[in-house]
């Protein structure tokens, strides 16, 4: 199924745990910047939408948000589909926040430890605080 791609060498072994995303993002490719579709991300890489294919080893700079630009090299490409490993792995933490904030669903937000933030509010409300008479 994957023996089109170049690059591929086992599709099926991964350093991390992949998360979806439907994000656009910009990128830049060469001297072209472009916005393109973050399919999904790891701690070490990206998979995106949007630019035509590209050589393997090639540097894409993403533009991923609230982040400083990320230097990523092409793993593999097929048409306009291309697999990235960043430079520099991103930090858990930096990566959880992401998930939380952008990933597809809140599924991933619970999985990685961060409650969804109007987890409080479906507690219900605290108990007021006792008075006594003065």
């Amino acid at each position: 199924m994957f023996d089109d791609f170049d690059g591929v060498e086992n599709i099926n072994h991964r350093r991390a745990r992949r998360v979806g995303f439907e994000l656009p993002v910009r990128c830049k490719h060469g001297l072209t910047r472009s916005t393109v579709m973050l399919k999904d991300m790891t701690t070490h890489g990206a998979r995106i939408e949007g630019i035509p294919r590209q050589r393997i080893g090639d540097t894409v700079t993403l533009f991923l948000p609230e982040l400083a630009p990320k230097l990523a090299f092409v793993a593999w490409s097929k048409d306009m589909t291309t697999g990235l490993e960043f430079e520099l792995p991103l930090h858990e933490t930096v990566f959880a926040n992401l998930v939380a904030d952008f990933a597809i669903g809140h599924l991933q937000r619970l999985e990685m430890g961060r409650p969804e933030p109007d987890a409080a509010a479906k507690q219900g409300p605290a108990e007021p605080p006792t008075r006594h008479a003065a």
